[in-house]
């Protein structure tokens, strides 16, 4: 859900022409480059975004069934250019028609950073970038750069089985007090106001 959520959101961002140049695909990382480098470069520019992992839960609060569970994605972007290594990294001499490497990074990461996507997650955060390939390939420089994306989510669990996270957090405890002998009726309430 949330690497869909990813997807159709960096989709939206290329299609509005809020980048200024044109991003011939958008899609999940299915290990392309795996295939070879040299059948994926016909469609750079390009975005893919991919599940990186997860880290250990950590209890949340003092509720043994709640637990927040550390998420790991990450976007890749691809460019070309039949001017050579640098401009790959840099962009052509009008970066709207042939943006750089570097150009892209910084637009997924204005287009994601602190988005939750409408999701019950915590917001989007920038991490590590890496150089995935910045090489030639027959006359073409080829440059794909990864950054990792840091989110969180809360897990409930209940006897062992996973319930639905987005239902909302119990916030308030009501509380009736019967006497004996109990004629049906509330003798006192109260309304406790629980703190996250």
């Amino acid at each position: 859900e949330i690497e869909n959520a990813l997807i159709a959101h960096l989709q939206t961002a290329c299609a509005s022409g809020a980048l200024g140049y044109t991003v011939r695909e958008v899609a999940s990382y299915g290990g392309e480059f795996d295939e070879g480098l040299l059948a994926e470069v016909r469609r750079f520019p390009a975005i893919w975004v991919a599940f990186a992992g997860s880290g250990r839960p950590v209890p949340y609060g003092t509720s043994k069934g709640r637990w927040i569970k550390p998420l790991v994605f990450v976007t890749m972007v691809g460019t070309r250019s039949i001017r050579g290594e640098r401009q790959t990294r840099l962009g052509g001499p009008v970066p709207l028609e042939e943006p750089g490497a570097y150009q892209m990074l910084d637009d997924v990461e204005a287009a994601l950073a602190n988005q939750d996507l409408g999701l019950a997650i915590d917001r989007l955060l920038p991490g590590a970038v890496r150089t995935l390939f910045n090489t030639r390939l027959n006359q073409e420089a080829v440059a794909v750069f990864a950054q990792e994306w840091h989110t969180k989510v809360v897990l409930v669990l209940s006897d062992g089985l996973a319930i639905d996270p987005r239902q909302p957090d119990w916030l308030r405890l009501g509380i009736r007090y019967h006497l004996t002998p109990d004629d049906g009726l509330a003798d006192a309430e109260d309304l406790v106001t629980l703190q996250p």
